[in-house]
């Protein structure tokens, strides 16, 4: 079952209406695009010794571990969150809406 906010992503999009299995689909390949978008403007955000202290704690695969070091060596990770979310839907609407015509 999507969360709230996955539901409201759903609705946005016009894509509520599709099977449930769709829709998860659907959802894990936008929140993988996100993540790879995020990750690429996070990591220009970084400089080259942040970079390398970067690749050897995502290496470790600790998720905990690599947003404690994101939150502490971006000063404004949470707003470039909400910035690459946002943009992301944006595009994913217009995508939609390019198919709808």
């Amino acid at each position: 079952m999507p969360t709230q906010i996955e539901e409201n992503i759903l609705q946005e999009l016009g894509i509520a209406d599709l099977p449930s299995e769709r829709q998860e689909e659907v959802l894990t390949a936008m929140t993988e695009a996100v993540l790879k978008r995020l990750m690429l403007r996070l990591i220009g955000a970084m400089g080259e010794e942040q970079k390398k202290q970067f690749e050897e704690i995502a290496n470790a695969g600790d998720q905990e571990k690599i947003s404690q070091f994101l939150a502490a060596n971006i000063s404004n990770y949470e707003t470039l969150i909400k910035e690459e979310v946002a943009s992301f839907k944006k595009d994913m609407q217009a995508t939609v809406d390019a198919l709808l015509v």
